[in-house]
């Protein structure tokens, strides 16, 4: 299953050393107390053991206390609150030293779970640090240890669960560990201490390992689970039959096998313009547990500019929708990834345009609009307005259009509002090139055949050798009838 990418823990971590840099200008942090202690897990004793060890805060703790448990319950402790002494700290905290002794007369013979308990001041937040130590007798065969390192409890898990821990024995026997689970209506915290346990060879157990006693890492395969609550029992026992009195931690944790599913609605293509367009994923969700907690990191490219280099990263907790700005045409990609409280993440990338509109020309000579391809006759060879600002474009580009003037082709002026001089005088009739360009570099354009006033108009040949012609048609059709005529007088008998 994919996990939170590289690129993203370098932004979190970014922003988490921001977070710690603002934090320690105010002079205030919210870490735990810190418990160390000086004995080991499976220290044994038939008589008394002294334990020791320090407690490192930003303040003095509100309480201190330590309490001895055995075969699931609490049955002897004290309070340190008033015993603590402050030493040399070795860190930008403080430090405080604490001890006391555990008896073989107040214990009797057991696997004993020592823990100190630190609460802080202010929050009252608790801080819990345990061992297992075996104070035995001359008689003492076989005694079991079981703790782990970490309280899982609510956690979110795809995948594995690994469970780190110590297991041991006074004897030194091996052990087995054994796991099983079954569905779970909600959170079932787990205690520090063991509960007692009865060894019945493994059974009901879904999957079993073998141990030697000290530290163990655990790996139990959950990919095949569903979604959704899960108890968890280890059990702890020896390999040794004769023994049937084992250990077992119980709890509860969120199984995440599913990433989410990415649901995206937005544009596909638009025109241009000054507007945003919402691209909305609050349906998203996780599979089972909904649509809340998860971590959105949305990637703006624009492929036919700038190629594969970001335009624009927005990342945030819940952050389910995302603007684009319609003023810049192109063709956009908008990737989106979304992590779920347990770090699986899922990503989707939709493509969509932004398309440019092409401006329109318009031109206006000293106050008369003109088309394209039109004749227009020149009052004056000078101080005439050539007028193009009422060109259109779309309302985003409107501002920035650029006008280019050319006379027969070539460059002449720039700029949508100017007076216009007629070049050259050794013409008389000229293309004058009216080029709109906006921010995207599309061009329109409009042409309109400029006459000097001073041209003079020659006399048109075709028309005086229509005229002609048409005098010769005449007098030709004058003649013929007056032939006509003369052949039909009538002539008197000689």
């Amino acid at each position: 299953m994919k996990r939170l990418s590289m690129a993203c823990l370098v932004c979190l971590a970014a922003l988490l050393i921001t977070a710690t840099g603002v934090q320690a200008d105010s002079g205030t942090t919210d870490d735990p107390a810190l418990i160390s202690m000086d004995i080991q897990n499976g220290a044994t004793s038939m008589d008394a053991l002294t334990i020791s060890g320090i407690i490192e805060d930003d303040e003095l703790p509100g309480e201190v206390v330590w309490r001895v448990a055995k075969n699931g319950t609490i049955f002897d402790g004290g309070d340190l609150t008033d015993t603590l002494i402050e030493r040399d700290s070795t860190s930008n905290r403080l430090q405080w030293e604490w001890s006391f002794e555990l008896t073989f007369h107040a214990t009797g013979e057991c696997a004993c779970y020592v823990s100190i308990h630190s609460k802080d001041a202010s929050s009252q937040e608790e801080v819990v640090e345990t061992r297992v130590v075996f104070m035995v007798d001359e008689n003492s065969t076989h005694l079991l240890g079981f703790l782990l390192d970490e309280d899982q409890s609510g956690a979110m898990v795809d995948s594995t669960l690994t469970i780190h821990g110590w297991m041991g024995t006074y004897s030194g026997d091996s052990m087995t560990l054994g796991i099983q689970s079954s569905l779970s209506q909600g959170l079932l915290e787990s205690s520090h201490i063991p509960e007692v346990f009865t060894c019945l060879g493994g059974a009901g157990a879904q999957q079993t390992t073998v141990l030697t006693g000290g530290q163990f890492e655990f790996e139990w395969d959950i990919s095949e689970k569903l979604d959704g609550w899960l108890d968890v029992e280890l059990m702890s026992c020896s390999l040794d039959n004769a023994f049937l009195v084992g250990a077992s931690h119980t709890f509860s944790i969120k199984v995440n096998n599913a990433p989410p599913i990415i649901k995206i609605d937005g544009i596909d293509a638009v025109e241009e313009s000054d507007g945003w367009h919402t691209f909305d994923a609050s349906m998203t969700e996780d599979p089972y547990w909904g649509r809340t907690d998860m971590y959105y990191v949305w990637t703006l490219r624009r492929p036919s500019h700038t190629g594969s280099i970001p335009v624009d990263v927005a990342m945030g907790d819940d952050l389910t929708s995302y603007s684009v700005s319609a003023t810049d045409c192109g063709n956009y990609t908008l990737s989106l990834t979304v992590y779920d409280q347990g770090g699986l993440s899922s990503s989707t990338l939709v493509e969509f345009d932004i398309e440019n509109r092409l401006p329109t020309a318009a031109l206006t000579i000293d106050g008369i609009a003109v088309e394209d391809g039109q004749e227009f006759r020149l009052v004056s060879p000078s101080d005439t307005t050539l007028d193009a600002t009422e060109s259109g474009d779309t309302i985003n580009d409107i501002g920035g259009l650029r006008c280019i003037w050319l006379f027969d082709g070539a460059p002449l002026y720039e700029g949508c509002n100017r007076a216009f001089v007629w070049p050259d005088e050794s013409v008389h009739r000229a293309w004058l090139t009216l080029e709109v360009i906006d921010d995207d570099g599309e061009v329109a354009t409009l042409s309109v055949q400029l006459v000097h006033p001073d041209e003079v108009k020659p006399f048109p040949i075709a028309l005086l050798g229509l005229a002609f012609s048409a005098l010769f048609l005449t007098y030709a059709v004058v003649q013929r009838v007056r032939g006509d005529s003369e052949q039909n007088i009538p002539k008197w008998k000689s």
